[in-house]
């Protein structure tokens, strides 16, 4: 066979899911070799092709699960390079070069698309382990022909990660915080312009709307979260989950049309499966909310590849998708690698997934890794061949200044895990147009109060609400708080420096006289005041110690505009139920959540993963 970087892989003559024709042709077109497909609905194989995951739970000891799957799969894909891909395979096993392999499916033939033919041995191999990568696509659709914008002054790159809080918890946090360090870090070390924007706690159709209508659109955009059925689970306003159809999902994103180029979809992504095991090997009780998965993991129920092609059809975009449910590490690790690669190194999207595949399944198989990982991405779309994505260099490289505020707060906690609830609750508090002016977290102490509100501040510092930000933590139990205002008046002055606090806390006519100036502060500007450890401030029955706390408190949540207030404290003021504050109940975490926050700790992790299999 000639050297190629490009071949072109036919289902022509397609009957059934038992009967088609491969035709395989080099990228001008020629005719190479051909192979038909015909299958006996008898064979053990074909039914466990089209329900893998299933059989693969189903044929292993639960005493010697990985190598078990291994063997299975090893199989498998014995009988895939023969009975899928015949004469064909040994045509594909000469290439010499990393080869984009175009499979041009029919319409009424899409399902094929869901069966991981990566995993089909081709030579001594499977084809996803070789330099060779499938790129789907819809050959006789109704599909855009867009030329798509250039990247303009800067790549453009919306992260979504959705996690109602009636669905089985995800480690989506640990992901996120993983993507935006990578994304600065490839900025930075490349000196490219690069704008990430995340969209988390609150990620319903409308914000989603909003986000996507902001600037002039997005390049790129990523999404975790759970999926079914050709379905995103997104969130209602309570926090509720909300099934969005592919339908549905490809009309909201057509408001960026033209401009975007990739779709990553991690909607399959599942931390149950590793809490599931470690629960198993720890010997408790599995809750419903674990077994009871919303997304597909069967053959019938395959929801990524049908959402990415109503995307590709739709949008005209590369998609990457996810045909079975994977793990955390498998999910970070893929982005990691996948990112790097295609903006760091400019790889083109396929060289990109095929090259950090291999370097994530050379890491140890567990629960968040399983061996079926090999054949769970795909990529979809005629555009993704040859996508390359190449974010422009920034003209002159300038020191970044620290957000404001941000320099005086507490780090960005690095591990924080569930509290879904509580922060889709203060997320909405803390909205432009919402009737709230505040929040507080209260609860025992060490419960994670603060770890809420510096979650809340760092992520809404991000996104464009917040002109200022303000940090004052009260002292702690037993500590003097004769002082307490005075230092919260020098706090409020640096920030502000228009108001003149310091010489009104020690008369009380002056005080209330500032504080009406403050009101009128927060109502003509974007303020986020955030007001910890307030306990020290109460006594053990929640009355304020000293009256003006209160009458400060009164001031913040007592105005019109767009500032918020963010408090904490073990105990909650007494007869405080301001109409306009949300009061909020921070408790231990879940069985469920502590295990992951467990298997977030990488001694722990290794530890917990390595002992269930």
């Amino acid at each position: 066979m000639a050297r190629s970087d490009s071949l072109i892989l036919e289902v022509t003559d397609f009957r059934d899911l038992q009967h088609w024709r491969w035709v395989l042709k080099d990228k001008l077109g020629k005719f190479l070799q051909d192979q038909e497909v015909c299958f006996d609905l008898a064979d053990p194989n074909y039914t466990a092709l089209l329900d893998l995951k299933s059989y693969l739970g189903s044929h292993s000891s639960p005493d010697d699960r990985i190598n078990d799957q291994l063997r299975l799969l090893d199989n498998i894909s014995d009988w895939m390079g023969s009975q899928i891909f015949g004469k064909v395979a040994d045509r594909l096993a000469d290439c010499r070069v990393p080869t984009s392999v175009r499979v041009l499916i029919p319409t009424e033939a899409s399902a094929l698309s869901y069966l991981p033919l990566e995993l089909a041995r081709i030579g001594d191999r499977p084809l996803a382990l070789r330099d060779l990568s499938l790129v789907f696509e819809i050959s006789d659709s109704q599909q855009l022909d867009l030329d798509l914008e250039p990247i303009a002054e800067k790549l453009r790159m919306l992260a979504i990660f959705s996690l109602p809080t009636d669905v089985p918890a995800l480690a989506l946090r640990r992901e996120r915080y993983e993507l935006m360090s990578l994304i600065s870090r490839i900025a930075q070390t490349h000196n490219y312009a690069i704008e990430i924007r995340v969209l988390q706690y609150g990620v319903t159709r409308d914000n989603l709307r909003e986000v996507l209508e902001e600037g002039n659109g997005w390049d790129l955009i990523h999404i975790s979260g759970h999926g079914k059925q050709a379905t995103l689970i997104l969130e209602n306003p309570d926090g509720t989950r909300d099934d969005v159809s592919s339908t549905d999902l490809a009309d909201l994103l057509s408001l960026v049309r033209g401009k975007l180029k990739l779709v990553t979809l991690s909607s399959c992504l599942s931390a149950a499966a590793t809490v599931e095991e470690t629960s198993r090997w720890l010997r408790i009780p599995i809750s419903k909310d674990v077994l009871e998965v919303s997304f597909s993991e069967g053959s019938n129920d395959n929801p990524m590849p049908a959402l990415a092609q109503q995307l590709v059809v739709s949008l005209d975009c590369a998609v990457i998708a996810m045909r079975y449910t994977v793990g955390d590490e498998f999910a970070i690790g893929l982005a990691a690698e996948l990112y790097e690669r295609l903006l760091g190194k400019s790889q083109k999207l396929p060289r990109a997934l095929q090259l950090s595949l291999r370097t994530v399944l050379n890491r140890r198989y567990g629960a968040s890794l399983p061996p079926l990982s090999i054949a769970t991405p795909a990529i979809f779309g005629r555009k993704a061949a040859d996508l390359s994505i190449k974010p422009p260099k920034i003209p002159q490289a300038e020191l970044q200044q620290p957000l404001p505020g941000l320099s005086y707060f507490p780090d960005e906690p690095k591990r924080f895990v569930g509290r879904t609830d509580s922060l889709i609750r203060a997320s909405a508090a803390l909205a432009l147009k919402g009737d709230k002016r505040g929040v507080l977290f209260y609860g025992m102490a060490g419960a994670g109060k603060t770890a809420c509100a510096l979650e809340l501040i760092y992520h809404h510092s991000r996104i464009p609400r917040f002109q200022q930000f303000i940090w004052y933590k009260a002292p702690d139990e037993g500590r003097d708080i004769d002082r307490a205002m005075l230092d919260l008046a020098r706090v409020m002055e640096k920030r502000l420096p228009d108001l003149k606090m310091i010489q009104a806390v020690d008369d009380m006519k002056s005080f209330k006289d500032i504080l009406l100036i403050l009101r009128r502060i927060l109502e003509k500007n974007s303020i986020l005041i955030v007001l910890d450890n307030l306990e020290s401030l109460l006594t053990s029955n929640g009355k304020w110690r000293d009256e003006r706390w209160g009458l400060l408190i009164e001031a913040l949540l007592n105005h019109d505009g767009y500032s918020r207030t963010i408090m904490t404290s073990s105990i909650p003021p007494k007869d405080f139920k301001d109409e306009r504050l949300i009061m909020d109940p921070i408790h231990a975490l879940s069985l469920n959540e502590s295990l992951m926050l467990a298997l977030e700790m990488p001694n722990l992790r290794r530890m917990l993963v390595s002992r269930q299999y």
